[in-house]
């Protein structure tokens, strides 16, 4: 509840020091204005609408409310961004020159909408785009034999994710020729109960080693059980703060389940993360994968050769990254230390906007390769 409640506070801040700013810029009357108040604390709380549609309503209408909500959540980001920009320009210029009335203008007010409404677009379609494929070489004496691995996290399936391009992705997947599959956590968002095709599609990729995976955050959200139903249902073996040996690739997967029931999060993860590595055999080239890209330095400590994360999503819209970093030391790409590397993607999907502005999609081929 508390979540819930600094959630709609915040949102509704952003709304209303936006329509406060553009209220100036357009010179309107008080009425007008009292009543653009009104529409913000409606907007504010349109995410927790959407949520609570009952399953019963249409899938393409609640499809709909979904895009239009989440859409704008992104694009009242971009007019907050702007309008605080203008606003600390006029400050600023008016220190300096006792003018401030081009940041307080119909003209500022119409270049703030249409650079957001222009940045919000060109995400839609980067987001719209095929993922792309980064690709990795850990060479190790320790893998029996070369192995080639895709590792993708934070698909967020759910209503916004469409069954068709879940289907180009598992090609994509498909063309790299895995032998072995890795999901980094969030497979899932919500309506699971509208999944099963979804499902289906991922049950339909096989490969030689199998499909692991671990838990996100965002299983837990629609009730743990139902998401361990539905990776079930897709086959995908889920490593639960435990480790599960390959045998004919000598690789030891050691996952970590996301620390959301846990305070502090970090801590407990970080815990848990240690605990498994101090007794994994040395002998196996040991793999670590966590939805959240902490316990590194675990990894580091005890020698793992390769640590996976999703989690961050490089931000996901620019500049938002920054304020990633603010929590995470390794928002995104590859890090090494010693004999250890972290990967951390982007993700292959979207959480809430539907758009991805300068943090593309993507999966992770990582080639293990015998010297």
């Amino acid at each position: 509840m508390f979540f819930l409640l600094a959630f709609l506070s915040v949102y509704f801040s952003m709304h209303a020091f936006t329509w406060f700013r553009f209220s100036s810029q357009l010179s309107l009357n008080s009425t007008q204005s009292r009543f653009g108040y009104f529409i913000c604390l409606f907007l504010a709380a349109s995410p927790i609408m959407a949520h609570v549609i009952p399953l019963s309503w249409p899938e393409q209408f609640v499809y709909l409310v979904w895009q239009l909500t989440f859409t704008w959540l992104g694009l009242i980001f971009y007019l907050f961004i702007i309008q605080i920009f203008f606003y600390a320009a006029s400050l600023v210029s008016g220190i300096f020159t006792k003018e401030r009335q081009y940041f307080k203008s119909a003209t500022a007010a119409c270049l703030c909408a249409l650079s957001s409404i222009a940045i919000v677009g060109y995400g839609f379609l980067e987001a719209s785009k095929p993922v792309k494929t980064i690709k990795y070489e850990v060479i190790s004496q320790k893998v029996a034999q070369n192995t080639r691995l895709v590792f993708l996290s934070d698909l967020h399936l759910g209503v916004q994710k469409s069954s068709a391009r879940l289907q180009n992705l598992i090609e994509l997947i498909e063309n790299k020729e895995p032998d072995l599959i890795i999901f980094g956590g969030d497979v899932v968002n919500d309506h699971l109960e509208w999944l099963s095709d979804e499902a289906r599609q991922i049950r339909n990729l096989k490969v030689p080693a199998g499909k692991f995976g671990v838990i996100g955050n965002h299983e837990f959200y629609p009730g743990l059980q139902d998401s361990l139903n539905f990776l079930s249902d897709a086959e995908i073996k889920i490593i639960d703060d435990d480790m599960i040996y390959i045998e004919e690739l000598n690789i030891n997967l050691i996952g970590i389940t996301d620390p959301t029931p846990f305070s502090p999060a970090r801590a407990h993860q970080e815990n848990i993360t240690s605990k498994l590595l101090s007794s994994a055999d040395s002998g196996h080239f040991n793999l670590l994968v966590s939805h959240r890209p902490w316990g590194f330095e675990s990894a580091v400590r005890y020698g793992t050769e390769l640590h996976l994360a999703g989690h961050t999503h490089n931000g996901q819209i620019f500049p938002f990254r920054y304020f990633v970093r603010l929590q995470f030391e390794y928002v995104y790409g590859a890090y090494r230390e010693g004999n250890s590397k972290l990967i951390v993607t982007s993700g292959a999907g979207s959480w809430g906007p539907p758009i991805r502005f300068m943090a593309p999609a993507e999966i992770v081929v990582v080639d293990l390769v015998r010297p």
